[in-house]
């Protein structure tokens, strides 16, 4: 298990078929992975948050394309697939009081760590809590 703090990279983009590919494509283009994202949708646009292996160069790449960024610092769980980890997760944070503003995951092939991306006020202390646990099932 390996918890750290990273920047996510937030843009708004146009609800609309082959937006998602094109930005995709702009990181790719830059040798850019994405090793997590989320795509929250309203009637409009699309909130895309990504977590990449270079934010630096995905901010320039972004914003080169005429994309606004808003950047968050988000602490980024690096854990085995096992049932009961979110339960875990959750009550580790609930009993340091640090409420979780959203969250979401990757998955992995069998035995290669999934990531669970969480957001909260407080990163660190977010990331401590988690330090402390027992190593996930």
């Amino acid at each position: 298990m390996q918890v750290d703090i990273q920047r996510q990279l937030s843009i708004a983009i146009e609800n609309q078929p082959g937006r998602l590919g094109q930005v995709g494509r702009l990181l790719a283009g830059r040798n850019i992975h994405i090793r997590a994202f989320s795509v929250i949708d309203n009637v409009e646009q699309g909130m895309v948050r990504l977590v990449t292996d270079n934010p630096t160069a995905t901010r320039e790449a972004l914003t080169g394309a005429g994309l606004p960024v808003v950047e968050a610092e988000v602490v980024v769980l690096e854990m085995t697939d096992g049932v009961g980890n979110l339960a875990t997760v959750g009550e580790a944070l609930a009993a340091a009081d640090i409420n979780i503003e959203y969250a979401y995951a990757s998955t992995a092939e069998r035995g290669r760590p999934a990531m669970l991306i969480l957001k909260t006020a407080y990163p660190a202390a977010t990331r401590d809590a988690l330090a402390q646990m027992q190593e996930l099932s």
